[in-house]
């Protein structure tokens, strides 16, 4: 992770009606994403200036495909003094990463960000990607309910992404999976072998929400929905002292990499 870079992302407030940091957010994901040969552009008429970033990557001579889920907005600041540093500010202390955002989403969002872009620098093979980044996930706006099925189905994946995952405490990963099942997908052996060398759990749910999630209410029938991540139980989100285990963090770059490069590779039917 580099670390500067993510203090600039972190320090921009991307929060509801704040229309010039949620264009500074937007900017900082493209200056990102297009120089890699992403195809981006902003869709739907946010009422919080909180427009859905579609990203497309196209690999003509690759039939895999895969949907990546994230969000580019955080929750709100409802007591500063609640905060023992400064919200805005990326701190470590005591092995973990204190701001708001770092564990929903932007430091899991930059993480995979950056990973693509060691990929592709290093000349390794990337799939067909859509990458949905919204920006009303915390206002649980109708923007994303509105834009994002359209992409689904026009770009047929049969692998949906989520925006991050967890640990247990006794720092197990997780790997969450749906549709609901009695027997789970045998794909999911090899996805735990590629990421994690066989050590995660499967749980047939998805990742705790909120509120009505577009990403989850727009995933096909014939759709397979993957969330892991860093997250852990001490990541207060939505809370004040939000944080982010520093470890298992830089370790997300490694575990997104094996993910794509199990894409590149994994038939599902």
């Amino acid at each position: 992770m580099t670390t500067e870079k993510l203090k600039d992302f972190i320090a921009i407030p991307t929060i509801a009606n704040d229309k010039e940091a949620n264009q500074l957010g937007i900017e900082f994901v493209r200056n990102i994403l297009e120089p890699l040969g992403f195809e981006f552009k902003t869709e739907g008429e946010s009422p919080y200036h909180q427009p859905v970033i579609v990203a497309k990557y196209t690999n003509v001579k690759s039939d895999k495909k895969v949907v990546l889920y994230s969000h580019y907005d955080v929750e709100k600041i409802k007591g500063w003094e609640k905060w023992n540093t400064p919200p805005f500010e990326l701190v470590e202390k005591d092995g973990r990463v204190y701001c708001r955002g770092i564990a929903d989403n932007k430091g899991i969002l930059l993480t995979r960000l950056l990973a693509i872009k060691e990929m592709y620098e290093a000349d390794e093979e990337i799939p067909n990607i859509l990458w949905i980044i919204q920006g009303e996930e915390e206002v649980g706006g109708q923007t994303p309910f509105e834009v994002i099925p359209k992409h689904f189905a026009d770009f047929g994946s049969k692998i949906y992404l989520e925006e991050t995952g967890v640990h247990k405490n006794d720092k197990t990963p997780v790997i969450f999976h749906l549709p609901k099942t009695d027997t789970p997908p045998a794909f999911l052996g090899s996805l735990n072998n590629a990421i994690y060398s066989g050590n995660a759990i499967l749980e047939n749910r998805h990742l705790n929400k909120f509120s009505k999630c577009p990403f989850l209410h727009s995933i096909p029938e014939d759709g397979h929905y993957i969330g892991f991540g860093p997250n852990d139980g001490l990541c207060n989100i939505h809370k004040e002292n939000e944080s982010l285990d520093k470890q298992n963090l830089e370790k997300h770059k490694d575990v997104f990499k094996n993910f794509i490069r199990w894409v590149n590779v994994t038939i599902i039917d």
